[in-house]
């Protein structure tokens, strides 16, 4: 199987926070922040897999900023590491320069009866891609070491 570079599951989305958005202060909710994560991450995660996906779980969800209604927002998202059916999608959502949510997106590659399927590889092509995927296989140890069943 061929080998892809973090960059090929690049996928992004600018978006303007509706009336629909908003929780009880008027502020952007972050159900709906979820949601556009694993929407984007989806699209990443099909992009690389080139094939559809199934979310697994979510991890080091994180909420940092908030939004109103009208304002602007961008959510960016990319492949970062792969097991051998799964992929870990880097997630993040930004406001102004700032970070509104970031969080770990892993999905699972299906053929048409829902069976998992590989994956291709990530190949780092540079030091940052190199930095970003030592971060997510320490993320990946930690949650593996915790699912472990012991004897």
């Amino acid at each position: 199987m061929v080998q892809k570079n973090i960059s090929n599951s690049f996928t992004a989305y600018d978006g303007r926070v509706q009336k629909s958005d908003l929780n009880g202060y008027g502020l952007m909710h972050g159900g709906r922040l979820l949601t556009l994560c694993d929407e984007i991450g989806y699209l990443a995660a099909k992009k690389h897999a080139e094939c559809d996906c199934l979310t697994r779980a979510a991890h080091n969800i994180e909420f940092f900023s908030t939004m109103k209604e009208k304002e602007l927002f961008s959510v960016q998202a990319q492949v970062v590491l792969t097991g051998k059916t799964t992929m870990w999608v880097d997630c993040i959502i930004q406001h102004e320069q700032q970070t509104v949510m970031s969080g770990v997106f892993v999905y699972i590659a299906i053929d048409k009866n829902f069976k998992s399927i590989p994956v291709p590889a990530i190949q780092i092509q540079n030091q940052q891609e190199k930095k970003a995927q030592f971060s997510m296989q320490q993320l990946y140890d930690q949650v593996t070491m915790k699912t472990e069943k012991k004897p």
